[in-house]
């Protein structure tokens, strides 16, 4: 069975990389509602030119206005112009409140519910349909230049243990308002199951909102657990993921966990008994993501170390390369570290030339300290790291998908004992553990 491989879209300096590494690598496209609000000619022209006939999901991110108004501010106080857009859309009491105080369950009571449902529904079908006929591309696409979304996506809340008996019915109800409000021939209903990770561990808070969202008449579900790093969690975090994914799943729905990594990628194949039916992530980012927005740090070079299953800083994925010897020849790299594509063309032959992968100018920076002198990446050696990321998550997703189990949990084992030397029990503590909680 496949693996429906999904990537979110980020900015359109990346929109090439949704044909990479080859036309067909990705089932569908994730787009955030403020940025379809904000910027919707250019993303009509996108899935024309990129995606055209392919599937594609809109985010409504309608948790944004959950939260302090701080969340969705720009630097000067004000609420960003791409959430200001997106709120007009929704309309009231979204409108009203955003920017001035959070929006609670209470202010969706009644007809306020139904109404920000109609209004998102509508955005979702109609917006991008409307701005695509106005491309250049639309008149060579004839039944494709108006394509409606895979699936409306119901507006929804973050839940944590300590809100969930505030917002968990809004969010069902939402499910089935947005039911209602599209036409049996109209495309398939998601629900998004956003959750905290103490959700995730909590037997009875999972079970309770599973058992609320699987009750609905929902064609599948988004779910992101809040900042859920599959490399640094827990056992309990990782067995409370494919056991809500599963009861979700029940079977026949679709379940695509929005921000996963190479551990979920396994729970959607064999390894996992199918537990979700897709996996999503960014071009080179997006595995994990906190549901409110934390500050990004400076940009450094990282390598995704294949049998490590991790994006590994430049410096230490070299150091450990010529520690093993791996760097003495490029067909000994491309034997134990990787051969893909890229790699090979950087490469050409000469090992020496896997310092592209790590170029970087040197930038002065103020800091509280003062100006300091720190290093960033230039746009080729970026690119460089990405295209390989690509080549190998579409390996992986390839992998996961019809190897047996005890293949992908032997390669896990594998990975922890060739690098344990070189990158320590931390290192590939992971991957012990992943095999771990998929053994059951």
């Amino acid at each position: 069975m496949s693996i429906e491989h999904w990537m979110f879209f980020g900015t359109f300096a990346q929109k090439d990389f949704f044909e990479y590494p080859q036309k067909g690598t990705y089932d569908g496209v994730i787009l955030n509602a403020n940025m379809v609000a904000h910027a919707p000619a250019g993303l009509a022209a996108f899935l024309q030119e990129k995606r055209a006939g392919g599937k594609y999901l809109i985010d409504p991110l309608t948790h944004a206005f959950q939260h302090d108004p701080s969340v969705i501010a720009d630097g000067e106080g004000e609420t960003k112009s791409s959430i200001r857009s997106l709120a007009e859309h929704y309309g009231d009491p979204i409108l009203s409140l955003a920017g001035k105080r959070p929006l609670r369950p209470k202010d969706l009571a009644g007809e306020a519910l139904a109404n920000v449902v109609n209004r998102c529904v509508a955005f979702q079908r109609e917006y991008l349909p409307a701005n695509m006929k106005k491309t250049d591309a639309a008149k060579y696409l004839e039944d494709q230049a108006t394509q409606e979304p895979y699936a409306v996506v119901a507006p929804y809340f973050f839940l944590t243990e300590a809100t969930i008996d505030q917002w968990l019915a809004v969010c069902v109800e939402s499910v089935q308002l947005t039911r209602k409000a599209v036409a049996a021939e109209g495309p398939r209903v998601f629900g998004s199951v956003v959750v905290s990770q103490g959700v995730v561990t909590n037997k009875v808070a999972r079970e309770k909102v599973a058992g609320a969202f699987a009750s609905t008449s929902a064609d599948g579900f988004l779910l992101w657990v809040d900042n859920l790093d599959e490399q640094s969690a827990g056992g309990s975090e990782l067995a409370g993921l494919i056991s809500l994914a599963r009861a979700l799943r029940d079977g026949t729905r679709e379940v695509i966990n929005i921000h996963g990594g190479y551990f979920s990628v396994l729970v959607a194949g064999a390894a996992g008994a199918n537990a979700m039916s897709g996996v999503a992530h960014g071009p080179e980012f997006g595995e994990f993501r906190s549901v409110v927005p934390v500050g990004g740090g400076i940009p450094i070079a990282r390598y995704y170390v294949p049998k490590l299953h991790a994006r590994v800083r430049y410096r230490d994925a070299l150091r450990m390369f010529r520690e093993q010897g791996w760097l003495d020849k490029a067909t000994v790299f491309h034997e134990a570290v990787c051969n893909c594509a890229e790699c090979q063309a950087t490469l050409s032959g000469d090992p020496g030339r896997f310092t592209l992968f790590g170029e970087g100018n040197a930038k002065s920076v103020r800091r509280r300290q003062g100006i300091v002198r720190i290093e960033f990446p230039t746009r080729e050696a970026s690119q460089r790291c990405l295209k390989h990321y690509l080549h190998q998550k579409r390996r992986e997703y390839l992998q996961a998908a019809s190897a047996p189990k005890a293949l992908l949990l032997r390669e896990l084992a594998e990975g922890a004992e060739l690098f344990e030397e070189v990158a320590g029990l931390d290192g590939v503590a992971h991957l012990r553990l992943w095999e771990t909680v998929l053994r059951g």
